[in-house]
């Protein structure tokens, strides 16, 4: 059983890492991203995008730190749990930071 949640978090976090890291260093949104996708995001600047991207690799980590808990001593997995749901809570504080910022004027990653 255990590797098939393994399996599953590197399915699932491996591509929010790869999506993060592309958001992170791109600084924009890929061609095939529809405006359904953003949600709540109004404006698109490269300061959102790139929050957006911290997000998604901060979910991702938390989703593959999670999956490898049921490999290692109940300590250290203990320890990954923690640091996974403190990930969650960062990766929502940075999405709602993100959010407020796409509909504020001005600002200093709104260029």
């Amino acid at each position: 059983m255990g590797w098939v949640v393994l399996g599953i978090s590197y399915a699932v976090g491996g591509p929010l890492l790869g999506i993060g890291l592309y958001l992170v260093v791109q600084g924009s949104l890929p061609g095939w991203f529809r405006d359904w996708m953003l949600g709540p995001i109004t404006r698109v600047t490269p300061g959102v995008v790139r929050l957006l991207g911290l997000t998604a690799i901060g979910l991702g980590a938390s989703i593959v730190a999670l999956g490898l808990t049921t490999f290692v001593s109940e300590f250290v997995g203990g320890a990954l749990v923690a640091v996974a749901l403190a990930t969650y809570l960062i990766g929502a504080g940075l999405f709602v930071y993100s959010t407020w910022l796409s509909r504020r004027p001005g600002g200093p990653l709104a260029q």
